[in-house]
């Protein structure tokens, strides 16, 4: 078995992935696929968004990017002709590594400075990888989308605030991992559920609070059967619309759920695969956040993709992409490429492009084909030249991996990598990450707040909120409330949060299993299972034999 050469551990390159490597006429990897992962993650910044001027007109805008070297420019500004990327171009040095001469067209190249579909967002300035958005406010990677606050990976939904990895749904508060909800509060890995709190692992219940593994439930808490009088007289002493009676349930219904059955993975409608969270798939390889796959392998938070191998975020009509990342939108044939987008094909080494075709080691490309280190050329001399290259990077050891660690312009800590992976400062540094001290922006308010002294009700908040700083009780950040956030809590009459956007969202993160697969035995059963449930946690984890027997 190969030795990764980042971690030293040793994998297996197993037939289909040999098979796989041999039709994009590729080599076999020489990192394992967790480092490989890794380093994809690193290539992603979703949500940690930086208010900077744009490097062509002076424009104040949001943008993941801050303390880089190359220009970054507004979307609407970087696809225009104003500037042109072909002047950038130049020969191929052969007496040079080529990842040299690659990242210096990296860090040179105006830069799409935040990742939106230009004229599909309305009224969202403050939102990220993300299209067809009206009236939303900082949410990541999301398309389709009305009145929506403090999210990521929120497709189809209208009024949800601080949610993650939820679809379909409507006027849903601090949800993870739902479907097809509406008027849901702090629930977890629940599908087509109404009007209730706290659920987890439940399907089609509704005015609900505290269960979990339920199918088909009305006026049940924490698992027990009341009548309608009696769920609302029990729903109103746990007093469900104060900051202290939902901390208290929060608690409760954490400690119930330890005590109950979790599903070794979340899946649904998949054959021939293996994965978490994984949706309407066929012979998909433990793969992570996805959906609508077929024949593929080590894909995570990609959707409708065919074909792929080692493809970490969006997906949307493509195929055949290998060791990829934030490329997509019918996306063909990519081999080792970053943040390309949109009816691009038969791309090596290429970051930042948008329509190219036929390109090796470009960067910031619009609708060019037949270049090479942003240098065009004739169909017949890229031909030619693109397999000498090839050869003069094997020389160099360079073919075959994905991009090094220093052409992320990202630090840990902002990208996906650190959601996933968390490492402290010190730990990112030796391991030869970047890390970005990014202060926070100083908030113009008449006063500030601790978190401790807010009203316990919406009811007990004034209008004069908006003009306050709230301290967030646990990171001591400041943060502020909208209008249109205060307006969803006063409509769902949800008490003011404590926590600063940034926290709100570990703690969603922090509901979820890792998205590393474990071996593991199942706790009734001891049938052997492959889990995302680590043997050091905590929860009982049941196969899916045992777990349809026990719910159903």
């Amino acid at each position: 078995m190969p030795t990764c050469t980042k971690c030293s551990g040793t994998f297996e390159v197993e037939a289909d992935e040999q098979a796989f490597h041999t039709d994009m006429d590729v080599p076999a990897p020489k990192q394992c696929p967790h480092c490989r992962f890794i380093r994809r993650l690193n290539d992603r910044n979703a949500r940690n968004l930086h208010k900077r001027k744009c490097d062509l007109t002076g424009r104040e805008f949001i943008s993941p990017y801050t303390q880089v070297t190359f220009p970054v420019y507004q979307p609407d500004e970087w696809f225009t002709d104003k500037w042109d990327e072909m002047e950038y171009g130049k020969d191929i040095d052969w007496s040079r590594p080529f990842f040299d001469q690659l990242l210096e067209l990296f860090n040179t190249v105006p830069h799409q400075g935040q990742f939106i579909c230009p004229g599909t967002i309305e009224n969202s300035e403050y939102v990220n990888s993300a299209g067809y958005l009206k009236d939303c406010y900082l949410i990541a990677e999301t398309d389709y989308n009305e009145k929506c606050m403090y999210g990521n990976r929120v497709f189809h939904n209208q009024y949800v605030v601080d949610v993650s990895n939820i679809t379909n749904s409507e006027l849903c508060y601090e949800c993870v991992d739902v479907r097809k909800c509406h008027s849901c509060l702090y629930c977890i890995d629940s599908e087509n559920c109404s009007d209730s709190y706290f659920l987890r692992g439940c399907i089609s219940c509704k005015n609900c609070i505290g269960c979990m593994n339920l199918r088909q439930k009305e006026y049940c808490i924490f698992n027990e059967q009341f009548t309608k009088e009696e769920y609302e007289k029990k729903k109103e002493e746990l007093n469900v619309h104060a900051y202290s009676g939902i901390e208290v349930l929060r608690k409760k219904a954490k400690e119930f759920h330890m005590t109950l059955p979790h599903r070794y993975v979340q899946t649904e409608q998949i054959q021939d695969s293996s994965g978490d969270h994984l949706y309407d798939s066929k012979n998909a390889i433990e793969c992570v956040d996805c959906s609508d796959l077929e024949d593929c392998k080590y894909c995570v938070r990609v959707f409708d993709v065919k074909s792929s191998m080692d493809y970490t975020a969006w997906g949307d009509k493509s195929e055949k992409m290998y060791q990829c990342a934030s490329c997509g939108d019918n996306c063909y044939n990519l081999r080792f490429c970053t943040t390309c987008t949109t009816n691009c094909s038969d791309l090596t080494y290429c970051g930042h492009c948008a329509g190219a075709k036929n390109c090796f080691g470009c960067v910031g490309l619009k609708k060019k084909q037949y270049c090479i280190l942003n240098k065009q050329y004739t169909r017949e001399e890229y031909e030619a030249l693109v397999p000498k290259l090839i050869e003069h990077m094997k020389q160099h050891n360079e073919w075959g991996e994905f991009l090094p660690q220093n052409f992320c312009p990202f630090g840990y800590n902002e990208s996906l990598a650190m959601e996933y992976f968390p490492l402290s400062k010190e730990e990112a540094l030796a391991k030869g990450w970047i890390w970005k001290d990014i202060p926070d922006v100083r908030l113009e308010v008449e006063k500030s707040v601790d978190a401790a002294r807010l009203p316990e009700t919406i009811a007990e908040v004034p209008d004069d909120i908006l003009n306050w700083a709230v301290v967030c009780k646990v990171s001591g950040r400041p943060f502020k409330i909208i209008k249109q956030e205060l307006n969803f809590y006063r409509q769902m009459n949800i008490p003011i949060p404590h926590l600063h956007p940034d926290e709100r969202h570990n703690r969603r993160v922090a509901m979820r299993p890792s998205c590393v697969f474990y071996d593991r035995n199942c706790d009734k059963c001891q049938k052997a299972i492959r889990t995302t449930f680590s043997t050091e946690r905590k929860e009982i984890v049941y196969c899916e034999e045992c777990y349809l027997g026990t719910v159903y």
